[in-house]
C-alpha cells in the first residue's frame, strides 16, 4: 500500500486539465455567457448563438467555457429542456472539420460509422440526430486557429447551417476560442461579421488574483500546513511576471510540491519553488505536447538537436529536414515528405515553441529559431514517446 504524501492530499486538483466547480476573477464573464445563451434555459429551439473568447494564454480561456457549458447542460436538465455541451480542441483533431463533426455525431450516437461520410452528410446527420433527440447542441472549438488555416470555410459552414431550416428548431450554438481576433482575419466579411458581434476578450490575471487562485487549489491539494504563505506568494509573482499565466502559476505550484517531496521535506518553501521555475518554460506544455502526432514529435526532436550546441540563433529549414531523417532513422520510421513538414511546422509555431521567419537575403529560405532550450524541449518530448 502506498504510504501517504506528507506534502500531498489530492494531486488531481493540481492537474491542467481540472475544472474547478466556481472560477476565481471569471465572475463577469461567467454572467456575460448567462445573458448571451439564457435562451437555453428557456427556449432552446428558438435561438442560434455565436460567441467568441479571446485572450493570452492561461487566463482561462478554456475553464470558463468548460465551466459554463456543463453548468448550463445540467441546469438546462432540471428545467426539462435537452441542452448538451460538446467541447473539442482543434489542435487535436489537426484543425479538420470533419473529425469535429464525426465527433460530435458519435457523441450523440457512438454505433455511428466512423468512415463513408463526407462532411456535408456528418453536418446533416448531426443536425437529424439533434432534431430526432430534441436536443441544442452548445459546441465549443477551442484552439480555432488550426481549423481556420486548415479550413477557412469550416466556420462559415458552421454559422449559416440554420439558414436552410428556417421553419424547423435552432439546434446548434457555437463558442469559440482564440488567442486574439487576428486568428480570425482570413474569414469572408459576412462570416466575421455574424461572429464578431459577441467577443468576450480575457485579461491576464493579476498577482493579487493568481494568489487567490493558488490559495484555492493549495487548500484542496496540499496537506494541511504543507504549503509556507511565503511559496504561494513567491508563486504569484512569478506567474505574474510570464503574462498573469495561471497554468503557469498551477503548473509551477505541483512542481514545487513534487520538489519538497523528493526532497523529504514536510513542507513547500520557497526554495522549491525556484528549483522547480529553472525546469518550467512556458512553450513546453506536456498537454500540449502530448497531443502531436509522432512524427510532429520527432520533427521537435529534429529542431532541439540543430541548436543543441547552443551556438546558433537560427537554422534552416533544410538543416532541420535532415536532423529529422536521421531522428525518424533513430526511431525505426519512414520519414514524411517535404510539403507535409512544412504543415508540421505551421502546426508547431501555433504552440509557441518554435518561431519561422522569411530571410530576405536568400529568396524564399525560412529560417527556424527555438524559442525553448533545446535541452529541456528534447528530453520533454522524448519523456513522452518512451512513456
Amino acid at each position: 500500500m502506498k504510504a501517504e504524501s506528507p506534502i500531498f492530499r489530492d494531486e488531481a486538483v493540481l492537474d491542467l486539465n481540472y475544472l474547478p466547480q466556481t472560477l476565481l476573477h471569471r465572475g463577469e464573464e461567467t454572467r456575460l455567457l448567462r445573458l448571451l445563451f439564457s435562451y437555453l434555459l428557456t427556449a432552446p429551439g428558438e435561438i442560434s448563438q455565436r460567441v467568441i473568447i479571446v485572450g493570452g494564454v492561461g487566463v482561462g480561456k478554456t475553464a470558463l467555457a468548460q465551466r459554463f457549458g456543463l453548468d448550463v447542460e445540467g441546469e438546462a436538465g432540471r428545467r426539462g429542456r435537452r441542452v448538451r455541451y460538446l467541447h473539442i480542441n482543434c489542435r487535436e483533431i489537426r484543425g479538420s472539420l470533419f473529425l469535429a463533426l464525426r465527433r460530435a455525431v458519435r457523441t450523440l450516437k457512438p454505433e455511428f460509422p466512423e468512415r463513408g461520410y463526407s462532411v456535408d452528410d456528418l453536418l446533416e446527420a448531426l443536425l437529424t440526430l439533434l432534431d430526432e433527440e430534441g436536443i441544442h447542441l452548445l459546441l465549443c472549438l477551442d484552439d480555432v486557429e488550426p481549423l481556420i488555416e486548415a479550413e477557412p470555410d469550416a466556420l462559415y459552414l458552421l454559422t449559416r447551417v440554420q439558414e436552410e431550416r428556417l421553419e424547423r428548431p435552432r439546434r446548434l450554438s457555437l463558442i469559440v476560442i482564440a488567442k486574439s481576433l487576428e486568428a480570425f482575419r482570413p474569414l469572408d466579411r459576412s462570416t466575421l461579421s455574424t461572429l464578431q458581434r459577441n467577443v468576450i476578450s480575457l485579461h491576464p490575471y493579476t498577482q493579487g488574483q493568481l494568489l487567490d487562485i493558488l490559495q484555492s487549489r493549495a487548500r484542496d491539494a496540499f496537506q494541511d500546513k504543507a504549503i509556507t504563505d511565503e511559496a504561494l506568494e513567491l508563486i504569484s509573482e512569478l506567474a505574474a511576471e510570464e503574462g498573469g499565466d495561471a497554468r503557469y502559476a498551477i503548473d509551477l505550484l505541483w512542481r514545487a510540491g513534487k520538489y519538497a517531496e523528493a526532497e523529504g521535506s514536510r513542507r513547500v518553501r520557497p526554495r522549491h519553488v525556484r528549483e522547480a521555475a529553472t525546469t518550467l518554460y512556458r512553450g513546453l506544455r506536456a498537454e500540449e505536447l502530448r497531443s502531436l502526432s509522432l512524427h510532429e514529435k520527432l520533427l521537435l526532436i529534429a529542431i532541439a538537436r540543430c541548436f543543441r550546441g547552443g551556438t546558433k540563433a537560427y537554422a534552416s529549414t533544410g538543416e532541420v529536414e535532415e536532423a529529422y531523417r536521421l531522428v525518424c532513422e533513430e526511431w525505426g520510421q519512414k520519414p514524411r515528405g517535404h510539403t507535409q513538414l512544412w504543415k508540421y511546422l505551421k502546426r508547431l509555431r501555433g504552440l509557441e515553441v518554435v518561431s519561422i521567419s522569411l530571410e530576405a537575403a536568400r529568396g524564399r529560405t525560412h529560417r527556424i529559431a527555438l524559442r525553448v532550450p533545446a535541452n529541456a524541449l528534447e528530453g520533454e518530448v522524448k519523456r513522452l514517446l518512451e512513456g
